[in-house]
């Protein structure tokens, strides 16, 4: 029987979260999950699909793929410049090799192009040879390599930012924390991803409701901007944190990495999270030197993969 997609419904919600505990055991025993925090981003994409519908230019779209009335198979796309992002494509384990993930990547591919995307961005764990097989099959090629490395917050003092260093909080929106992330990018990133572009203005506060911590900052040398960094704990204490650290090519290996990686350490161990997530693209080599001073570990490589649509 053929697979039904469908954007998701609220009363999805259990049938979904058993999907998403089957789909990605590895990754969530790492990151954590806090069902209360899903519930919560749920009702709050209700709201958002309300504002998507006024708006028809849909910016994040959650759907699933039914068969007799059962769900077993789920996409989620999120509008990035003039890409869409296809993330969290699931099949039920039982339900796999029927072409279920082919026909609901194709219905992702179909609605991207649609809604006027120019191409079509995912990330796949370098170790899923199957999940590979299927996007290469659809016309995807490989651009990156995202190495996730993962500690334990240590007791102790931070590491210090270089004399002459500073952070200055930003909002999460700001337009040129935007433009040096692009520019921090590695070459073959950049072109990619294209231009940065920022949320339309109407769906921000959506974003700012969103369970967990988000901070950003600015990384400044007198009144220079030389970089970003982020620390979101989403789960907060029942999760891992992430941080972020976007430094333009000239400003790296300076001593950045390893004292803004020792402030997300610091921070996570004050709020009880209970372990730090970083993703590093292979070829930044002192951030991935950075991560290996301070007793980061390797967790897993993602493969960035793209197609034009």
């Amino acid at each position: 029987m053929g697979l039904r997609v469908r954007e998701f419904r609220s009363r999805d919600l259990d049938r979904v979260i058993k999907l998403v505990r089957a789909s990605f055991p590895r990754e969530l025993e790492v990151s954590g999950f806090d069902e209360a925090a899903v519930r919560k981003s749920v009702r709050i994409y209700g709201v958002l699909k309300a504002i998507q519908r006024l708006a028809r230019r849909p910016h994040a779209l959650f759907l699933v793929g039914e068969v007799s009335g059962e769900i077993v198979a789920a996409v989620s796309l999120n509008r990035e410049r003039g890409s869409w992002y296809i993330g969290a494509l699931m099949v039920a384990p039982e339900h796999r090799r029927k072409g279920y993930g082919r026909a609901i990547l194709a219905h992702a591919l179909d609605v991207a192009r649609a809604y006027g995307g120019k191409r079509a961005l995912l990330h796949v764990l370098e170790d899923n040879t199957p999940a590979k097989r299927l996007y290469e099959s659809a016309g995807f090629v490989r651009f990156e390599r995202v190495v996730h490395m993962v500690r334990e917050p240590p007791t102790g003092e931070e590491v210090p930012l270089p004399a002459g260093h500073a952070l200055r909080p930003i909002g999460m929106f700001d337009p040129w924390a935007a433009r040096l992330g692009y520019e921090a990018m590695e070459p073959g990133s950049r072109e990619v991803y294209g231009e940065p572009e920022l949320p339309p203005w109407y769906l921000r506060p959506l974003m700012h409701l969103q369970p967990g911590i988000r901070e950003r900052y600015a990384v400044v040398r007198g009144e220079e901007r030389v970089g970003v960094y982020t620390f979101a704990a989403q789960f907060r204490e029942k999760g891992a944190a992430t941080a972020g650290i976007s430094l333009l090519h000239e400003h790296r290996g300076k001593g950045l990495e390893e004292a803004l990686l020792g402030k997300a350490l610091s921070r996570a161990r004050g709020i009880g999270c209970p372990r730090v997530i970083v993703r590093v693209d292979e070829r930044n080599e002192p951030l991935l030197s950075a991560c290996e001073k301070l007793g980061f570990e390797r967790l897993y490589v993602m493969e960035g993969m793209y197609r034009d649509l």
